[in-house]
Parts: C-alpha cells; structure tokens; sequence
C-alpha cells in the first residue's frame, strides 16, 4: 500500500509539473509564432517602400533630366534672340542716323565734311520717316529694346527657376537616399531578429515535442497503476485477510501432501475448513 500511494502521488506531480511546462512552452511558442509573422510583415513593408523610393527616385533624375533640357533651350533661344535683336537695332540705328531721324552721337559727327552739289538728283524731295524710331512706345528701336529686355528677363527666370528646380531635386534625393538606407537597415535587422525568433521557436517545438512524450509515457504508467492500487474494490485490509487466508490454504495443502507421503492420514482439508467454520 505504501508503495502505490508514494507512486500514484510521484506520477501525480509528475504529470501536473509536465502538463505545466506543455502550456508555458505553448505559451511561448505561440508567442514566437505572432513575432515571427509580425516581422515578416514589418520586412515585406520596408522592401515595397525601398522599392517605391527606388522608383520614386528614377522618376524624379527622368524629369529633371528633362526640365534642365527644356530650361537650356530655353536659356539658349533666350540668348540668341536677344543678340539677333541687338544686331536688329544696330543696323536699325544705323539706317536712321544715316536718315537723320536718329541724331548722331558726338563721336560719329567727328568725322570730316563732304561736298554736296547744291542740289543732288537723288534728293528731289526731303525724306521723312513714318514715325520716331526712338519714339515710346510704337518706334521701332524701343519696341525692338523692349523685346530685347524682355527675353533678358525671361533668361533671367529661366536660371532662377532652373537653380531652384536643382536645388529641390537634390534635397529630394538626398532625403530619398536617406530614407532608402533607413529601411534598408531596418530590412537587415528585422531579418536577423526574426531568424533568431524562429531558431528559438524550433527550440521550443523540440523541448515541447520531448515533454510531450514524457508526459504520454508518465500517463501511462498511472494508467499501469490503476487495477493494482486504484481500481481493486477491497480495502487494505480485506486484501491482507485474504492474502494470510491464501497464505494458510497453501500451507494446509502441504501439509496434506506431507502426509501423504509418510502414510498418516490427517483430517483433510475440507474437513479442516468444516471445522474452523462451524467453530
């Protein structure tokens, strides 16, 4: 009796201390299961933003590939109009000072007089221009000034916003590359957590699967135990009685068989058993 209940309460806290460390190891396993999967996520994540910064960043050099072009262009018609338009005025002026509509400089009246014949045949009458050319706003010059200093401004801008548009292409970029390396890094040690997170949850599925055997195998011992000392319908007691019974029963059967051996003839055993009952 004894030993039965030392060994039904030593399985006992056997099975409870395994069936314990089965759920805390549950516990943990699932706990690395949702890191793992939310990691997972986290790196998916930061590779579909890589990539946007990546796309974002060949879209952006493809523009500004394309406006630095346009604004050259841009520049270099400004250029050339304007000194197509100085040369215009140049010989413009040059025609009216030669007319007289324009007045000479002081420089260009010091060069020396020349005889005329009183009247040339060329001059029948005095020519007369349609308008001043230097007249604001409808003369020809200032209408010609005008365009020039137009397309000086418009060159002007063009470098002012070409600057700006570099300069707002570059803290892009940088910001981008900023960002790219920042999700990069988070990329490489999400990896490496999660690779850690999954070595430790294969250590867990190992030590949950070796208790899981131990704690089938503990329940079938208690199983093993149970017709010895639990299921059996007689006390302690009852058993004992019964067992000195069987115990004398034997001894009485060899004595039979003793005296029969040696001749005697002793009161048999049933007779013996008559006896003892009707006493």
């Amino acid at each position: 009796k004894n030993w039965c209940d030392l060994e039904l309460a030593k399985t006992n806290t056997s099975i409870d201390d395994k069936g314990g460390k089965l759920e805390e190891l549950s516990i943990k396993i699932q706990h690395h299961d949702a890191t793992a999967i939310e990691l997972g996520e986290d790196i998916r994540k930061a590779d579909e933003m890589i990539a946007a910064i990546e796309a974002h960043m060949s879209e952006a050099t493809e523009i500004r590939k394309v406006g630095r072009a346009e604004n050259a262009a841009a520049i270099k018609d400004s250029e050339d109009a304007r000194a197509a338009i100085t040369s215009a005025i140049a010989v413009v002026k040059e025609f009216y000072k030669g007319s007289g509509a324009i007045q000479k400089e002081a420089y260009e009246l010091l060069q020396g007089p020349v005889d005329l014949p009183a009247s040339p045949a060329t001059w029948d009458s005095g020519y007369t221009s349609v308008a001043d050319p230097a007249a604001q706003p409808d003369g020809i010059v200032s209408v010609l000034e005008q365009v020039s200093a137009d397309f000086t401004r418009m060159e002007a801008d063009t470098k002012a916003q070409e600057e700006t548009d570099q300069n707002v292409y570059d803290i892009d970029m940088q910001n981008s590359k900023i960002e790219k390396a920042r999700r990069a890094k988070e990329t490489e040690m999400k990896t490496q957590e999660r690779k850690r997170v999954l070595e430790e949850q294969s250590v867990l599925q190992s030590k949950h699967k070796e208790i899981k055997g131990e704690l089938e195998a503990t329940q079938q011992y208690m199983h093993d135990l149970q017709p010895a000392c639990v299921e059996g319908s007689s006390t302690y007691d009852e058993r004992k009685s019964a067992r000195s019974l069987e115990i004398q029963a034997l001894t009485e059967a060899q004595e039979l068989l003793q005296g029969a051996f040696n001749g005697t003839t002793p009161v048999s055993f049933l007779q013996q058993r008559r006896l003892r009952g009707a006493a």
